[in-house]
């Protein structure tokens, strides 16, 4: 079974489904990793995902990005961490629950603030308002992010070893035993 990792940029999915990965010999992938594949496949030229945004614009990423999720229905055992928008689309969210646990990792406003505006801000914030975009991705996206069925880990309220414990807890509870 897949473990499958869905929140707001800078969350941690990457940095958790790499150390769970590790931490349980599965393989680890980032959808990210997958679209920027996808692209490099068709345009020849290998770009971040953050790139690839600017440069096809929203409609056009969300279509490559729905593309890299069909690429993961016959995986299997796997961590994965998807992007920020990726379940923004219900045809993803009916495919990713088909495939595996579904947990979203919930961090802070605070702490998401933080981090993004720290790095590179996100391909689809306006640039002359990143305040106002940041607030209205909270605003549009934490209803959708918590009306997926899904597990949910507040990351503020637990170390790393504590998120890392929790995420083995629902693999190995969602797993079935072996022999049936």
């Amino acid at each position: 079974m897949n473990l499958i990792l869905f929140g707001f940029k800078a969350s941690g999915k990457t940095h958790f489904g790499k150390l769970l990965a590790l931490n349980m010999n599965r393989p680890f992938i980032d959808l990210d990793d997958v679209v920027s594949e996808l692209y490099a496949q068709k345009n020849t030229k290998h770009l971040r995902t953050n790139e690839i945004y600017k440069k096809i614009g929203g409609p056009a990423f969300r279509l490559l990005e729905k593309e890299a999720v069909k690429t993961l229905k016959n995986l299997d055992n796997a961590i994965i961490a998807l992007g920020g928008g990726t379940v923004l689309d219900p045809e993803n969210v009916e495919l990713l629950l088909k495939i595996g646990a579904m947990v979203y990792l919930e961090t802070s406003h605070e702490t998401l603030r933080k981090r993004i505006f720290r790095d590179e801000l996100p391909a689809f914030f306006n640039k002359d308002d990143p305040e106002r975009s940041f607030l209205m991705m909270i605003h549009e996206r934490k209803p959708i992010y918590e009306s997926i069925p899904a597990q949910k880990i507040n990351t503020e309220t637990l170390d790393e070893a504590g998120v890392i414990a929790a995420l083995r807890s629902i693999l190995i509870l969602e797993e079935p035993p072996n022999g049936f």
